[in-house]
């Protein structure tokens, strides 16, 4: 990475930083993209030249935070023995996110469940960096005769993500956050039970 680009990382860092701030003392909705670009100590120009809205410096916030841990936990899952053991690390670390930011992840979920079907969820730039996780997980089953071979990774994957979604928005809607870790298991036997190889 050249000095050049190294500014942009920084600017682009200090941004997520400033904004992030905004949002948890005031709230996502009545942070405006002018008053991030004040805090920022940057001009409106170049912050809507590093983001269109404030869901992309929030997707970026995401992004940044599972970058973070993706190396490891990308070796930690390989490291176990099966498709449900890895999963249910992958949901753990999800509501772990989730947990430690309730507010801000609701806005997110919220927003990507909105986008799901305009774009496609594993070729976007705001995604999260789980769905490349989640690709190498199930290739992964596959390749052990875990999972069936006659639905594609990508299909298998949005799946997953789509009965995951729905789980977040019922727990973290209805009955309350204790329940993301509560009901991870119904979730995971959920997506196993129609998708396990059946000797195809």
């Amino acid at each position: 990475m050249n000095r050049r680009e190294r500014k942009k990382e920084k600017t682009k860092d200090n941004i997520i930083g400033c904004a992030v701030g905004c949002f948890k003392e005031k709230g996502f909705n009545e942070t405006s993209m002018e008053e991030i670009a004040e805090k920022s100590d940057v001009s409106k120009g170049t912050l809507y030249n590093y983001f269109k809205d404030k869901e992309a410096i929030l997707a970026a916030y995401f992004q940044t935070i599972i970058a973070n841990y993706s190396e490891e936990i990308a070796s930690n899952f390989k490291e176990q023995e099966n498709v449900k053991v890895r999963l249910n690390k992958m949901v753990d670390f999800i509501n772990q996110i989730i947990l430690n930011d309730i507010e801000l992840s609701k806005i997110y979920f919220r927003y990507r469940f909105q986008t799901f079907f305009s774009n496609n969820a594993f070729d976007n730039d705001q995604r999260s960096g789980l769905e490349n996780l989640l690709l190498e997980v199930i290739e992964q089953a596959q390749d052990a005769n875990e999972l069936r071979k006659d639905i594609s990774i990508v299909i298998m994957a949005r799946n997953f993500m789509l009965l995951y979604m729905n789980f977040y928005i019922s727990t973290i809607y209805g009955n309350g956050a204790s329940e993301l870790t509560d009901f991870k298991g119904t979730l995971i036997e959920l997506f196993l039970n129609g998708a396990k190889n059946l000797g195809r």
